[in-house]
């Protein structure tokens, strides 16, 4: 079945493209967690207020961190 947002060329190509394996400890689901950050003053010192921060912006932390 083609489908019409995708360029016949650009389908071609996705589909030749080697796909990366990943771990299958990558693929264990953990359901999101609430993550709290306490805010800085400019001193860098606690101020005592905290922030939830999203799943995305954790996962986006935690990407980094393992240097993905």
């Amino acid at each position: 079945m083609r489908d019409p947002f995708v360029p016949d060329a650009l389908a071609e190509r996705l589909r030749t493209k080697r796909r990366k394996g990943v771990r299958l400890e990558a693929l264990a689901y953990e359901p999101a967690k609430p993550l709290f950050a306490e805010l800085l003053d400019t001193r860098g010192h606690g101020t005592g207020q905290f922030v939830r921060l999203s799943q995305g912006m954790v996962e986006r932390i935690t990407r980094s961190l393992k240097g993905d």
